[in-house]
This record gives structure tokens, C-alpha cells and sequence, in this order.
């Protein structure tokens, strides 16, 4: 009888336990979110067009890109917010552990990207140019245009034009490493050209 006292004891303390895990967990992530909502808008929809959207992506990209991020292989823009406050993502990462980075992708996975397309300016010719060259081009791992995040890519279209343009000059300098497959079809693609696929883009 009293083996049995224990083990029903035992078993008690372990599922209080394991209840009270997700609650802290979640007070974690809120924290953390809470902070990359400061340059990355409400819940990741950005209002700045230096900044992307975050929200919507896919867990797997936003855990390599966190990853990527945290080791240096994918260098962080330095940016500035509203109270003269400097950050990259370099320096982010590096403060996040792989639960973390774990929880903060899960977080924003369940985001609804909303498109920058009505905020800014595109130019119809460019654009019209811009879909032909991404659909010979990008649509083979880009789907929907970009907007699909089941195909762990990030999300391009209807994101910021200003972010898109500073990542092409990066993948173009070299600065950013671009995926073997995407570097061949990238060397390709004309530097008069990018604007057209970034209207195209920003159109979405």
C-alpha cells in the first residue's frame, strides 16, 4: 500500500511538472517575441521598408535563417529603431539558445504575413517584365510567386521592395552566400533586370 502511495506521488509531481513546462516555455517566447516585434512590426508584419515581414514563414526557414544568423554565415544589416537603438541580427542570434530559436520559429510560423503591395509604388511595365523573368527563373523554388511558405524559402512576394533590393545587391557582391541551386540561375539574371523582379514582387 505504501509502494503505492509513492508511485501515485511520483506520478502526481511529474504530470504537475510537465503541465507547468509549456507555461514557462510560452512566457519565454512571448519575452522574445515581444522583442523581435520591435523592429519586425506586430506580430512580424514590418512597417519599416528597410525590414522584412517576418510572420508567415515557415518554421524550417526561419530556424535556418536564425541558425545561419547566430554562427555568422549569413551577415546581420545593421539597423537602427525609433529610439536610436542599434541591433543586427548577428548579435541577436548569438543571445538565443536552439530551444529558443526553436520556439521563436514555431511563434512566427503561425503569423499571417500580410503583403506590402498596396504601400508602395510599382511601376506596371516592370512589372509585367519582372513575372515573366521569375517564372523562368525562381518559380521552381519560389511557388506562388514567392508566397508559398511550404516551400521553406521565405516569403518575397508582397514583401518590402527596399528589403528585397539591399538583399539582391548582397547575393550579387557576394556578401550573402546564395544556395548552390539558386547561385547558377542568379549569375543569369541580368543587374538591369533585379528591379524588374523586385517590382514584380513587391506587386504581389
Amino acid at each position: 500500500m505504501e509502494k503505492r502511495i509513492k508511485l501515485l506521488t511520483l506520478l502526481l509531481t511529474a504530470g504537475m511538472l510537465l503541465g507547468l513546462a509549456p507555461v514557462t516555455q510560452a512566457a519565454d517566447v512571448d519575452k522574445i517575441a515581444h522583442e523581435c516585434d520591435e523592429c519586425h512590426g506586430k506580430d512580424g508584419n514590418s512597417d519599416d521598408p528597410k525590414v522584412p515581414n517576418i510572420a508567415g514563414y515557415s518554421a524550417k526557414y526561419l530556424e535556418d535563417a536564425l541558425n545561419d544568423y547566430k554562427s555568422g554565415d549569413r551577415p546581420g544589416v545593421k539597423y537602427k529603431n525609433d529610439e536610436g537603438e542599434e541591433s543586427d541580427m548577428n548579435e541577436v542570434a548569438k543571445k538565443l539558445s536552439d530551444d529558443d530559436i526553436k520556439a521563436i520559429a514555431e511563434h512566427y510560423s503561425k503569423k499571417t504575413f500580410k503583403s506590402h503591395a498596396g504601400e508602395q509604388k510599382t511601376d506596371p511595365k516592370l512589372v509585367k517584365r519582372g513575372e515573366k523573368l521569375f517564372k523562368k527563373k525562381c518559380k521552381k523554388c519560389h511557388a506562388d510567386f514567392g508566397t508559398d511558405p511550404e516551400d521553406d524559402a521565405g516569403i518575397l512576394g508582397g514583401q518590402w521592395m527596399e528589403y528585397l533590393r539591399h538583399q539582391f545587391d548582397m547575393f550579387a557582391s557576394g556578401e550573402r552566400e546564395m544556395p548552390k541551386k539558386m547561385k547558377k540561375k542568379f549569375k543569369k539574371i541580368k543587374k538591369k533586370d533585379y528591379e524588374a523582379i523586385i517590382h514584380a514582387l513587391g506587386s504581389k
